[in-house]
């Protein structure tokens, strides 16, 4: 057999006219898919459940005592607190816990596992946003939503109203704890605070009874005391070499009423042999009157001059010959008065008083008695002298260790004036979160308030049955119209005239129309007729049972 060659020809481009054309031969094509689109989506729509959405709104109220009198002691702004109250709520065990009181999903719960089953419910819970201004940190909402998507009206009312109570109470109680932690806290703090007050205050109150005069505020004192003790010193030194400037010059007028009246008892003696009288050296007497100017001598330059002065130790040098020289005259006349009372003792003898010698005896007696007094008021000016300078000593010791006691004092002060300080902030503190805390217990802090409660929805937020059968349409049509097309491009057969005279170039004088059998045209049409009835009646049954369906089961 000879090959035919073969040979492509572009295709020409259809008009209007053979849009019709391909319109009228592939009717069946294009209704078709979309009575099925219209019928298919007919039934999805009506066997879809119904899912009714419930819906409450939850205002934010600020505190009803302004901040600028009662701060907040809570360290969360009310939006992050309740997105973390939205997270609480939507969690696992609460979830669980709504869904076995109200019963929810009893199908999936069957065949499905439970965590799969909060997945699905967290889905249908929508808690509003609560944005946050950026740099404030306030929420820039007065109220949001709280919505639940169910196939029953009234359990997703109860549900929301579930819901809405959670998010209220979980709000109060986390508000209630987080005060009433701060408060705790601070209580603490405080308590601490007291104790460590009160252990530097005994501190302090032993530091002063332990060194009451190493003060601060005692040492004018101390100084004032020194000052009174060296002048009462100086006073007592002063008396006492008055007293012993005294005693000196009494002691030498003793010694010359002794002489005196020694002499005069020797003058009046009447012996009854005559015996030659001793008398006093006239060199002793002279002596102790040097000895007695030396030691008012001294006595007046002490009271110029130190110890140490040149002029008071030649003194000192000259009193003490003086007396050494006096010492050995005394011992000289001793000797020389013992050998005449012995000699004097041997004769018989007789003394006649008269007025004078009885006046000198009563000198001496008064002048002893004198020195006596002198000696006495000596020693009680010497045990003065010791009490004071015993306390100029101790005035001293506190002087110096005065410096050592001021710093810790100064120490302890500080910790003290710190203890004080931050005790009392504290306490503010302390009793400011209390006061917060009864404010938010009192319900008049920034609450949630139930501005709408949850509403009972009456008809259905889903399916939109008409945009879901007029989505099955397009979606019908278009298939069909595609349909179409891929068997437009697959036939490739003349259709008219005009496909005549495009791919053969020839010039068609006229041509015979198509004579077919009039009992096969017929057969076809009814056939078809019948084919579309079918789909018809078929199609109505469904859309009908489906509609049926649904409003029993709703009803």
């Amino acid at each position: 057999m000879q090959a035919t060659d073969s040979f492509s020809v572009a295709r020409r481009a259809p008009d209007f006219e053979d849009f019709v054309d391909i319109a009228r031969r592939h009717r069946t094509w294009i209704f078709g898919p979309l009575w099925a689109g219209i019928v298919i989506s007919t039934v999805v729509a009506f066997l879809w459940p119904d899912t009714y959405v419930s819906s409450a709104l939850i205002r934010i109220s600020a505190s009803q005592v302004p901040d600028r009198f009662v701060s907040s002691n809570i360290n969360q702004v009310l939006a992050e607190r309740l997105n973390s109250i939205t997270q609480e709520v939507l969690s696992r065990s609460t979830l669980t816990n709504v869904i076995q009181t109200h019963d929810l999903y009893p199908k999936e719960r069957r065949r499905l596992p439970m965590d799969d089953v909060i997945e699905n419910m967290r889905t249908k819970i929508k808690i509003g946003r609560i944005d946050i201004q950026p740099g404030t940190g306030q929420s820039r909402v007065g109220a949001f939503p709280i919505t639940f998507s169910y196939e029953n009206r009234y359990v997703a009312q109860k549900v929301v109203a579930d819901i809405v109570s959670k998010v209220m109470n979980e709000n109060e109680r986390t508000t209630i704890t987080i005060s009433q932690t701060t408060t705790d806290f601070l209580t603490a703090e405080v308590n601490q605070a007291k104790l460590k007050l009160d252990e530097i205050e005994a501190k302090m109150s032993d530091f002063r009874s332990r060194n009451m005069t190493a003060l601060p505020d005692t040492q004018m004192a101390n100084l004032s005391a020194l000052t009174s003790l060296d002048q009462r010193l100086s006073q007592l030194n002063s008396t006492a070499s008055r007293i012993n400037q005294d005693r000196l010059l009494m002691e030498s007028n003793l010694r010359i009423q002794r002489e005196q009246l020694a002499k005069g008892l020797e003058a009046a003696s009447v012996l009854s042999d005559p015996v030659r009288q001793h008398q006093r050296s006239e060199d002793l007497v002279r002596k102790e009157r040097e000895i007695a100017a030396a030691e008012q001598q001294l006595t007046q330059l002490r009271q110029l001059w130190t110890r140490e002065h040149p002029e008071i130790k030649r003194a000192e040098s000259l009193l003490d010959a003086a007396k050494k020289q006096r010492d050995e005259l005394e011992r000289q006349d001793e000797a020389t008065r013992k050998a005449l009372q012995t000699d004097m003792a041997k004769a018989p003898r007789r003394i006649v008083y008269t007025k004078e010698l009885q006046a000198m005896e009563a000198n001496v007696k008064q002048l002893e008695s004198m020195i006596q007094a002198k000696a006495l008021e000596a020693q009680e000016i010497a045990a003065e002298l010791g009490r004071t300078n015993s306390q100029i000593q101790g005035v001293q010791a506190r002087i110096m260790s005065s410096p050592a006691a001021q710093h810790q004092f100064t120490q302890l002060s500080r910790d003290l004036e710190n203890a004080r300080l931050s005790y009392n902030a504290l306490q503010q503190k302390q009793q400011e979160s209390d006061r917060g805390t009864k404010i938010i217990r009192n319900k008049q802090g920034e609450s949630l308030d139930l501005l709408d409660p949850a509403s009972l929805p009456v008809t259905p937020a889903e399916p939109k049955r008409p945009v879901i059968i007029g989505a099955g349409a397009i979606i019908g049509l278009i298939l069909g119209a595609v349909l179409v097309g891929v068997r437009e491009m697959k036939d490739t057969t003349l259709k008219n005239l005009k496909d005549v005279r495009a791919y053969t170039q020839l010039t068609v004088l006229g041509s015979i129309p198509l004579i077919e059998d009039d009992i096969v045209v017929k057969r076809r049409k009814r056939l078809g007729l019948l084919g579309w009835l079918t789909a018809l009646v078929v199609g109505v049954l469904v859309m009908g049972g489906s509609i049926v369906y649904y409003v029993v089961t709703t009803s």
